[in-house]
């Protein structure tokens, strides 16, 4: 019997935050709550939408996309699955449906982990993780989006960073954490802050000065070594956006700040931190808009794997002991960064155990954590999405789990303690550059 996820559904935001959203990017259609909205807005993304159109079209209705798609394999609903989603896309175009259409929408559409891995297996390459960020982002425009997602957004878009730390706050945590280097490693650094540099490195608040300070230490230590001038903006000091799950004018709108901070403070190169979606954004979105200034951009990992090919550092597997360390491949990473060898070459080289939750990346399992699934009502749901990674870990003997993504940080800091004491196990976590900055010799 197929299971009912209907009972997971994010909390709606108040309507003056989405008004105050609305407003930032020039939207004006909060009150169009109506089934003839949804329907008239997603004919129209249908004609103008090329990937949306080839979805709804192509779809032969196999359901090799329900053989690896981690919401369906973890619920049963045939609602929660690629296949559930592109028919209740198809009902809404025919007008098929229900008064409870804009509702399943919502729920439903909000419920995809936007992960792409059943793009991977379709044998059509249908990406239906496009198609529910299409939905969403009609459903925002009816004033209709999760309470966290538009928070973090409103965060991003006012103060600059996820968890809306203010400037002082920051200034703080970035001076413990050069002082705990100092102490640690015996580096001298220096890491300027709101000053023009050769460099701005972009961090993630949401992990990077909460829950994986010795993240923040590996970006920290390595540039020392590798004497790149470096500065952090307290303006934009985050990699994270959030606006690619909810709407492309947010999603522009933050990734433009960081690159009016890379032009205002005369950056040569910009250095994303440890975040998978926000590398995503990255990659694809803020890379081709720096160049259009002559600024170039590169992630964090690509500079490490390369300091340690040319021998610019020193690293000593020895210190990271002899636990097991497996390696789990962010979704966003893998589908829609092209960041998947030198992570793995990273690993090889700073320990001593290793093995892979995913041995095929382009299949990596999402974290379940991603695409505003960290909302605390979606938490017992997000668990549900998490045994199928966290089963493959205690399979694979784990003792920590290793993610370069501040997403998963986030998703297994509150995930792991119940999922440990289901299973009777003892699994940590934590990021690729924690490793680095241990296995670094000075």
């Amino acid at each position: 019997m197929m299971g009912d996820s209907s009972v997971y559904r994010h909390n709606y935001a108040p309507e003056e935050l989405i008004e105050r959203l609305h407003g930032r990017v020039g939207i004006n259609t909060l009150h169009a709550r109506g089934i003839d909205y949804l329907r008239s807005s997603l004919a129209r993304a249908y004609r103008e939408n090329r990937n949306l159109r080839l979805a709804l079209e192509l779809c032969v209705r196999c359901g090799a996309c329900l053989t690896v798609c981690p919401a369906y394999i973890s619920t049963g609903d045939i609602n929660n699955s690629p296949l559930g989603r592109l028919t209740l896309a198809q009902a809404i175009l025919s007008g098929e449906m229900g008064a409870d259409v804009v509702e399943r929408a919502y729920t439903y559409y909000w419920q995809c982990l936007t992960c792409r891995r059943c793009s991977w297996a379709c044998p059509m390459g249908i990406d239906v993780g496009d198609v529910s960020r299409v939905v969403r982002s009609i459903l925002y425009e009816m004033g209709l989006a999760p309470n966290y997602v538009s928070g973090v957004v409103d965060n991003l878009e006012s103060v600059g960073n996820f968890l809306g730390l203010p400037p002082d706050v920051l200034k703080i945590i970035i001076n413990n954490v050069v002082n705990e280097v100092r102490v640690e490693k015996g580096i001298e650094v220096r890491v300027k802050i709101d000053e023009p540099a050769y460099a701005l490195l972009l961090p993630s608040a949401c992990a990077d000065y909460t829950v994986s300070i010795n993240t923040f230490k590996g970006y920290v230590a390595l540039l020392s070594k590798l004497g790149i001038d470096f500065t952090i903006s307290t303006r934009a000091p985050d990699i994270t956006n959030y606006g690619l799950f909810l709407h492309e004018r947010h999603m522009k709108l933050i990734a433009e700040r960081v690159i009016d901070e890379a032009r205002r403070l005369e950056v040569k190169l910009v250095i994303a931190g440890e975040c998978g979606h926000g590398w995503r954004v990255f990659k694809n979105y803020i890379i081709p808009r720096l160049r259009e200034y002559g600024i170039e951009g590169t992630h964090i990992l690509y500079l490490t794997a390369d300091a340690i090919r040319r021998g610019l550092i020193k690293v000593d597997k020895s210190l990271n002991g002899d636990a097991t360390y497996v390696y789990m491949d962010p979704c966003h990473y893998v589908r829609g960064g092209d960041l998947i060898h030198e992570p793995r070459f990273i690993l090889a080289n700073v320990v001593r155990n290793y093995a892979y939750i995913n041995e095929e990346p382009g299949l990596a399992i999402c974290c379940g954590g991603t695409s505003g699934m960290l909302a605390k009502e979606m938490e017992d749901l997000s668990i549900k999405y998490a045994r199928l990674w966290y089963e493959r870990a205690v399979i694979k003997n784990a003792d920590y789990i290793v993610v370069p993504c501040a997403a998963c940080k986030l998703q297994m800091d509150r995930v792991l303690p119940r999922l440990n004491k289901i299973y009777g196990k003892n699994v940590a976590f934590m990021g690729l550059m924690d490793l680095v900055y241990r296995a670094l010799i000075t």
